[in-house]
Parts: structure tokens; sequence; C-alpha cells
């Protein structure tokens, strides 16, 4: 009997113990595991603020570049109202100038005594021109009989060749059927080379050719000289490119411009 006693008394600590033993596994798992929660709250905790960090930051570098775009906005309004400014200024100026055209073409429009008035029907005569080896164009209200220089002049020269004659008495006749109250300009025009004595520059030669043609257009074709000027150009107004020889005898050239002003015969 003592001994079953025992052998119960024996079982039950036993099984005391073992309970124990559970429950201090049971509580050491629950703590580690709450440990392990902490740590990652931790660890997000972490993430967040350097997220709140890399925020800070990019907020920081948009107010930067918000403030720099801010300036430049600035900076353009600046520039538009000046270049608005200018533009007035342009427009006045622009405005005056053709006032005093206006003016100054009213002073011009007696010119020894005869009135200047425009003929609108000038360009229709541009087909009916016919001059050989020259060239007929419209410039604007103007029509250019453009003649090669070396056509009439020795090159370089103001001396006329031989069959220079035959040219300018169709000029002549030319400006006498289809154009006998116009204003006429003769102009000379030169190559980009230099000059050769005895002409000190081209615009010297250009003035020198001008006026030759100017003097047989008078005395050889009765061109009335009140109704003639001359220009010298000099190599300034190329109509094609010096960079070879045949560019620069097309530049060698007078031009016989019919303007559109009846100045009378």
């Amino acid at each position: 009997m003592f001994r079953f006693v025992a052998s119960i008394l024996l079982i039950a600590f036993a099984a005391g113990c073992t309970g124990d033993a559970a429950l201090r596994q049971q509580a050491l798992t629950a703590q580690q595991q709450q440990q392990a929660q902490i740590a990652e709250f931790q660890r997000r905790a972490s993430g967040l603020d350097a997220n709140n960090q890399d925020l800070h930051a990019q907020i920081a570098q948009t107010q930067q570049q918000s403030k720099i775009l801010q300036d430049e906005v600035g900076l353009l309004k600046k520039q538009l109202r000046d270049a608005g400014e200018q533009l007035t200024q342009a427009q006045q100026q622009i405005a005056s100038a053709k006032q005093e055209n206006t003016t100054l073409l009213a002073s011009t429009r007696q010119r020894g005594g005869a009135t200047i008035t425009p003929n609108n029907s000038l360009q229709q005569s541009v087909s009916q021109i016919q001059i050989s080896g020259a060239q007929v164009r419209v410039d604007g209200d103007l029509i250019r009989i453009e003649i090669p220089a070396d056509q009439i002049f020795m090159t370089g020269t103001n001396t006329l060749h031989q069959n220079a004659y035959g040219t300018l008495d169709q000029v002549a006749n030319a400006i006498r059927q289809q154009f006998p109250r116009n204003l006429i300009g003769v102009e000379g025009h030169t190559d980009n080379q230099a000059a050769s004595p005895p002409f000190a520059s081209q615009h010297q030669l250009s003035a020198s050719m001008a006026q030759a043609t100017f003097d047989q257009l008078v005395a050889r074709g009765q061109v009335p000289p009140n109704r003639l000027f001359v220009v010298g150009h000099g190599g300034n107004h190329p109509v094609v490119s010096n960079a070879t020889p045949a560019g620069q005898a097309r530049n060698r050239r007078i031009d016989i411009v019919i303007y559109p002003e009846d100045v009378g015969s």
C-alpha cells in the first residue's frame, strides 16, 4: 500500500515538472516572436525615416528649381518688355522714315519744270525690248537692261569697242520708242578685281564707264540729257559670284535702268 501511494506521488510530481517546462517553452517562444516583431517595427521605422529624409531633400530641390524658374520667367518678362519697347521705337522710326520719304518725294516731284508721275504700264514694255547681247529684267517697279561691259569696253578701261556703237544705238532706240518720257539711270558695275591705272578704284572705273555710255546715248542716240543720270557702283552689287572668270565677266556690266517716273521728253 505504501509503495502504491509513493508511486502515485512520484507520477504526480513528474507530471507537474513536465507542465512547468512546457509553460516556460511557450513563454520563451512568445518572447522571441515579440522581439522579432519589435525588430521588424524598428527596421520599418528606420526605412520610413530614410524615405522622409529623401522626401525633404526632393522638396528642397523642387523649391530651388521653382525659384530658378521664377527668376527665369522674370528675366523673360523683362526681355519681352524691352523687346516690345524696341519694336515700338522701330515702328515709330519706320513711320517717321516713311513720312520723310513722302515729304522728299513730294519735294522732288518737280525736276527741271517737268512733273514726275508714275507710269504703271512700264513693265508691259519689257517683251518689246530687243538688244543684242543684253538681258532685260524687271526689278520691282524698275526695268533693267543689263549689257556686258566687255561687249562695250576694252576690259578694265572706259575705251569703247568699235562694235559698241551698234549696241548703244539699239539702247537709244529702245529708250526713244518704248520709254520716251521716263527717267533713265546709267549704272556702271565692275567685278572684284583691283583697278588698273589710270583708275584709282573700281568705283572710279565704273563711274567712268557709265559716263562714257551717257555721252554716247546723248550724242549718238539723241536721248535728252535731262532724263539721264549716272551712277558708278564699283563692285558693290554683283549679280553672281566672282569666284570664276565667267562670274566676274557677268558682274562687269552697264545697267540701263528705266524708272516709272515721267519726266517729259
